[in-house]
């Protein structure tokens, strides 16, 4: 044998071995897949193809390398978090000698699996690299994506690929190599969704980018993936989250609120909720000031917001003892014709609650300052359902505020909190996706 034999055979079977890391799958097919998480509200799935465990206990965000699967149709298993169900149950055939991208969405109740054949891309022109994008957003919409150089102010150029629908998959791209900005939009916008350091783009490489939800309506994570020998690739976290601000307080005057110092919410009235306000991800210094106190701080919060994440801080209590509690929205899209609803009790003084959405008990127990788990409850679509929400001191038969007849539009993410002093509670509904 000689060396140049040597080195191929060397080659293969380290490229067979690297393929085997970060996977639970025996191998030994004549095709290749990998799998890529994005379901966001389950920890873990586990996935077999036929009768070959390919991975199990993958994390949401998670994704293998390639490892060999047999061609043909084969029956795809996905369970989530080890259960004796299976959220995806299917026949998908695949060719022998390709490489597969399995991309798993959408929340459990509705995932989704995206075959892909990564087998389609060529070997770019010099100079270039390949490129394609995978929508796999749940509740986003349609997407466009920028490559720039880094900087490069998106309202003066167009998008390196347009309008990519949900579950879809672009055309290949060859831009020009060079180390670039990517960046993702709501279609036909340019608001920035998605924004990351830039990246090496290596002339001559293919990749391909999915883009998910991690929990956010609006923002989205990424993940890249070459489209090499061993089906490498990491996800990149976003640079970008959302908040909003509920007051809720017994503060005389409208509050005003920075963020690291800058003004970022000006005259939020009691019982108004500000819209989602775009910042950089990471630890912030949140002050509340009266309009009618410049000057004089009322509270000041320390919080972290996780990458494409959605988060609420309600304002609640006195000039005196304001306090700012902290909630993580889930604002993942509901399944067809349902809605979420979560309630929460921000009365300084009103002490536990019990929920009943039509007079059924949803909630039992809510406390000050707390949030209950999200209610999923059938809603139309366009002109929206009316439901009635009544709220009892915690364990008897009395009730402290009724809401009838408030309107829940279907495929749409709500809060209900009440609010005020015990002697005058309110019930306020913000639609937050």
């Amino acid at each position: 044998m000689n060396l140049r034999s040597a080195l191929a055979i060397f080659h293969c079977l380290l490229a067979l071995t690297l393929a085997a890391c970060g996977h639970s799958g025996n191998g030994g097919g004549n095709t290749n897949l990998r799998v890529v998480n994005a379901i966001p509200d389950v920890p873990s799935v586990s996935v077999t193809v036929g009768t070959q465990s390919v991975v199990t206990n993958l994390p949401f965000q998670g994704l293998t390398q390639y490892t060999g699967v047999q061609s043909g149709n084969q029956e795809f298993k996905v369970s989530a978090n080890g259960g004796a169900s299976n959220a995806i149950d299917t026949i998908l055939g695949i060719s022998s000698g390709a490489n597969y991208t399995y991309v798993l969405y959408n929340p459990v109740a509705s995932a989704t699996g995206l075959l892909i054949s990564d087998s389609s891309f060529a070997t770019p022109a010099s100079g270039t690299f390949g490129f394609r994008v995978i929508n796999a957003a749940t509740g986003v919409g349609l997407v466009d994506v920028y490559l720039t150089p880094p900087g490069t102010d998106i309202n003066s150029t167009s998008p390196t690929v347009s309008s990519v629908a949900p579950g879809g998959v672009s055309p290949v791209l060859s831009p020009n190599a060079a180390t670039l900005e990517l960046r993702v939009t709501a279609a036909g916008t340019k608001q920035i969704i998605f924004d990351t350091a830039a990246q090496n783009f290596a002339n001559g490489s293919n990749y391909q980018i999915v883009v998910y939800t991690v929990g956010s309506g609006t923002l989205v994570n990424v993940a890249f993936l070459n489209v090499d020998t061993n089906g490498t690739g990491q996800t990149e976290g976003n640079l970008l989250a959302n908040f909003k601000v509920l007051n809720a307080s017994q503060v005389a005057s409208p509050l005003n609120v920075a963020v690291d110092g800058n003004l970022t919410l000006s005259n939020v009235p009691f019982a108004a909720a500000s819209n989602y306000v775009t910042i950089a991800d990471g630890n912030h210094t949140f002050t509340v000031q009266a309009t009618a106190t410049p000057g004089s701080n009322l509270l000041t919060l320390q919080t972290n917001l996780a990458a494409a994440t959605d988060t609420s801080i309600v304002l609640n209590g006195s000039a005196g003892a304001l306090v700012g509690t902290v909630l993580t929205d889930n604002n993942l899209q509901p399944p067809a014709g349902r809605a979420h609803i979560r309630f929460v009790n921000s009365s300084p003084n009103q002490g536990p609650l019990d929920v009943y959405v039509n007079f059924s008990k949803q909630v039992s127990g809510l406390g000050t300052n707390a949030a209950s788990a999200y209610v999923e409850v059938t809603a139309d679509t366009t002109l929206g359902t009316a439901f009635e929400f009544d709220f009892n001191v915690a364990g008897t038969t009395t009730p402290v505020l009724k809401m009838a007849n408030t309107t829940i539009i279907g495929g749409h993410t709500y809060s209900i909190y009440v609010i005020g002093l015990s002697t005058g509670l309110q019930g306020v509904v913000v639609k937050d996706h």
